[in-house]
């Protein structure tokens, strides 16, 4: 970027003060350029330090533009050399990614990275109180924090933290966090993370579980990001009358995004898409992932839409996932290898290693403001060793998805899947079959309630049940999941935004 000299710069200044009174205008920079800073303010003056900087005292109604990003304040004083931004009194600074305000300010404006001081803010709908916050509103870190994602003056529910770090706009991982609930401490955690912009809850809170092969268990999970793309993630689920779950993951992005740690599963992921999981909710915006080196080892999952009681599936997988975007498409293909085995009525079944290529797709059709139609695809290609045959399977989806009020969204759904060949694993068997789908949610002042119904149309069955029920206190929701067959009971407490 070229600056214009001190001459100039004071030239300029007087033809605008001639021209203006007392108020003025200022661009430093190109003309008609987005790399401009642009200035208003009321009063101004020039000054040439003993070092030969040149440096604007503004004062009075000030606003200051800059690529997206805006400054408002009394008083700020510009370094135009070091594209720099100070000023020792209260400020306000808005973003894309949300509003920031504070007492005191030093902001290299072309970098986007600063240092703020005595800050509240408002992140992607999480409220933020912090000592000190540096960096930029979609990626910082701060101390001596206060998080919630209700309203920032009566919230329910506050996590009091000695550090916080959000990684570009998606996870904010707190750090020796204090959970408040209702002016209570309740909990005292090392770490945790939101999850930013995510379909799902954006918390991972210790929940209780039952089903009737286990009983009564609780489910607990962790994320740890190291640096910028790597993401490591722990999950377990420890039963009174059952071998617990374990599952430990970690994800490298290969660029610049979120990693993706899904569960490798395909049947599984389709089962949990917001079609099928009624914890899950379509209105948030998704994370940009990345392309992803993923590691897995986990041993006794009970998938939760396995096909049957007393199944529980052992992998060990290494894999790389690759998002894939079109003009209105979105979705990945991934190629994973590893091992896999099955533990059914508490009988282990031979380990094998598998090689599968699979992919999914998101086509959106026709959208109007009540009424949207979109396509779902699923496909996968499953080398087993000592197995000649390649199992594959083709699933399209048509959806229709329809929001006649507000608090009520209708869904239904046809899928026809296709096979060929089988798995020795029942875990990844897909039936052959046409299938209908109807889901329905509606919220009323606090409640939530869910119900979903998938029919086999050739066997003309009703064969799942889904039910869900949740109260909302702002941005608290505690719920219930329930699911007929195989039986699933799962207790939770989702934090939502408040602006969700």
């Amino acid at each position: 970027m070229q600056f214009p000299s001190t001459r100039q710069i004071t030239t300029q200044l007087r033809r605008l003060a001639i021209g203006c009174g007392a108020a003025f205008l200022l661009t430093v920079g190109a003309p008609q350029s987005e790399e401009a800073l642009t200035i208003r303010a009321l009063t101004y003056e020039v000054i040439r330090t003993n070092e030969g900087t040149l440096l604007l005292n503004l004062s009075g109604a000030v606003m200051m533009e800059y690529q997206g990003r805006t400054l408002e304040g009394e008083q700020f004083a510009v370094d135009a050399q070091q594209q720099r931004v100070r000023a020792n009194a209260p400020f306000r600074f808005f973003a894309p990614e949300g509003v920031l305000q504070g007492e005191r300010i030093d902001y290299f404006y072309a970098l986007q990275r600063g240092r703020f001081e005595g800050v509240q803010a408002e992140v992607l709908g999480v409220y933020v109180r912090a000592a000190v916050l540096e960096g930029d509103l979609g990626d910082f870190s701060a101390r001596e924090a206060t998080v919630s994602t209700c309203d920032p003056f009566r919230p329910p529910i506050r996590v009091q933290a000695g550090r916080i770090r959000l990684r570009q706009g998606a996870r904010l991982t707190v750090s020796n966090a204090r959970l408040v609930l209702y002016g209570r401490q309740v909990l005292s955690l090392p770490q945790f993370t939101l999850r930013l912009r995510e379909t799902a809850e954006i918390v991972s809170m210790p929940s209780p579980v039952y089903a009737r092969e286990t009983g009564w268990g609780l489910r607990m999970r962790v994320e740890l990001p190291i640096g910028d793309r790597l993401v490591m993630q722990g999950g377990i689920v420890s039963y009174l009358h059952a071998v617990p779950e374990l599952r430990l993951i970690g994800g490298a992005a290969l660029s610049e995004g979120e990693p993706s740690l899904g569960d490798p599963d395909l049947r599984l992921r389709f089962e949990q898409s917001p079609l099928y999981n009624l914890r899950a909710r379509p209105e948030r915006t998704q994370t940009r992932p990345a392309p992803t080196v993923r590691v897995e080892y986990s041993s006794d999952i009970r998938p939760l839409f396995a096909p049957r009681e007393r199944l529980r599936v052992s992998r060990r997988e290494l894999g790389l996932i690759v998002p894939m975007r079109a003009r209105t498409g979105t979705g990945e293909v991934s190629l994973r290898y590893g091992s896999l085995s099955e533990r059914i009525d508490g009988q282990h079944t031979p380990t094998r290693e598998r090689l599968s290529f699979e992919g999914e797709w998101l086509q959106p059709l026709w959208t109007n403001q009540s009424v949207q139609l979109q396509l779902r695809l699923w496909s996968s290609l499953t080398r087993y060793q000592g197995i000649a045959d390649t199992y594959q399977w083709l699933r399209p989806q048509l959806e229709i998805v329809w929001q006649p009020r507000e608090q009520l969204t209708l869904m239904a759904g046809y899928a026809q899947t296709s096979t060929r060949h089988t798995s020795p694993f029942l875990s990844e068997q897909i039936r052959a079959r046409r299938e209908a789908s109807f889901r329905a949610e509606y919220q009323q002042g606090n409640a939530r309630v869910g119900a979903l119904l998938k029919f086999d149309l050739d066997g003309r069955e009703l064969y799942d049940v889904q039910l869900l029920v949740g109260w909302r206190d702002r941005c608290i929701e505690p719920f219930v999941f329930w699911r007929r067959n195989p039986s699933a009971v799962l207790f939770g407490l989702s934090l939502t935004t408040a602006r969700q």
